[in-house]
């Protein structure tokens, strides 16, 4: 068939999709990645994907969003796609209409974590749960990273329970190995001291990531006298053009303190993770955590927040702590307890590795991928 893979960045498409689209390809599908242009597309490139960009921003701008809808549909019905796949939830706004408007048979969006959460007020969850209920409606199959995410949507009423299947998250355990990495010829690359405690995290540097959250754990570290030898590391690109961004006067003082070490973008990120002692991920909202997978896998014990998605990666007390949202202090204790228990949190390293291998190995979501394409009917014989 021919599918069209569309999510609203170029990056999304690198990091998210570049394996789904390479097994569909595989299967003998004929695949095209859709996206807004930036840098990252000429990488995709390079690596024999075939894009189509459109213009769209991140954020709802309803002139600018009529203009794409009509880019999008234009697209589509060129191309004659038999399945658009959207991802991300600007895609998953305008793709499944665009979609519909064009003729298409198979509207598919995967849910990469529920906009809407718990710990919001009644009125803020009603409001996020609309985009998500306008996608629902327009897409005639929908996909779940996370197992709790199929119950909430259906006790929500965003869909019926046989509109939604798992499809889940998962990674490549022989590229994230411990085994395989030289973290102490990293540390001194990096000028880290050997003997330093290293808390790490990776993503996209906005508030929804915990990075708010992060940083005051970080400067309360900086001041207690017995955790001198901790250092924070951060790996992931500013977003300066989101809405959520983290001030970048805050950034700026956090590296003229050196309390936190910040590397941007990386494409060694799998042998990153060996130069950390510990993993942490304060997010608010997760589908299913790739960071999580990939650290748990490399053995390292993660400090996480207690929401969906994470909970079906970190298991709290066995391969990490899971702590309360938006909790700095619970975040700061964690941390502290960590660094005095390092024998302990060993093991909890090496748990996280069984159940990620167990749980969320790449090749069983992508098998899923294959078999869900594979029971669509065909839109031409």
């Amino acid at each position: 068939m021919k599918i069209a893979q569309f999510a609203t960045a170029a990056m999304s498409v690198r990091i998210l999709l570049l394996d789904h689209i390479k097994a569909l390809e595989a299967d003998g599908h004929e695949v095209t990645a859709i996206c807004a242009d930036g840098p990252m597309v000429k990488d995709l490139r390079d690596m024999g994907v075939k894009v189509e960009t459109v213009k769209i921003s991140r954020e709802l701008t309803p002139v600018s969003d009529a203009r794409t809808l009509a880019e999008v549909t234009r697209l589509l019905r060129k191309h004659r796609f038999d399945v658009v796949h959207t991802h991300t939830p600007k895609a998953g706004l305008i793709g499944p209409v665009a979609a519909r408007l064009a003729g298409v048979k198979h509207i598919v969006h995967t849910i990469h974590g529920l906009l809407f959460h718990a710990q919001m007020t009644r009125s803020r969850r009603a409001v996020f749960w609309i985009p998500e209920k306008w996608t629902a409606l327009f897409s005639t199959h929908l996909l779940s990273q996370s197992r709790e995410d199929i119950d909430v949507a259906v006790e929500t009423g965003l869909c019926p329970k046989e509109k939604i299947e798992y499809l889940g998250n998962g990674i490549d355990p022989d590229k994230f190995d411990p085994s395989k990495s030289n973290g102490a010829a990293l540390r001194r690359e990096l000028q880290i001291p050997e003997n330093a405690f290293v808390v790490g995290c990776v993503g996209r540097l906005v508030l929804e990531k915990g990075f708010g959250d992060l940083f005051d754990a970080a400067e309360r570290v900086g001041r207690d006298p017995d955790l001198q030898d901790v250092c924070f590391v951060v790996i992931g690109p500013e977003e300066p053009d989101q809405n959520d961004a983290i001030d970048r006067r805050v950034l700026e003082k956090l590296k003229a303190s050196g309390q936190v070490r910040f590397l941007g973008w990386r494409d060694d990120v799998h042998e990153l993770y060996s130069i950390m002692n510990v993993f942490v991920l304060p997010s608010w909202r997760e589908g299913i955590p790739r960071a999580c997978m990939e650290a748990s896998a490399m053995e390292l014990p993660i400090i996480a927040t207690n929401v969906r998605g994470i909970r079906e990666v970190v298991l709290d007390g066995v391969s990490g702590r899971l702590v309360p949202l938006r909790d700095v202090d619970a975040l700061t204790t964690a941390i502290r307890e960590f660094y005095f228990a390092r024998n302990e949190i060993a093991e909890m390293g090496r748990a996280g590795r069984r159940h990620v291998i167990a749980n969320h190995s790449q090749k069983m979501v992508l098998s899923r991928l294959s078999d869900f394409y594979h029971r669509l009917p065909q839109a031409r014989q």
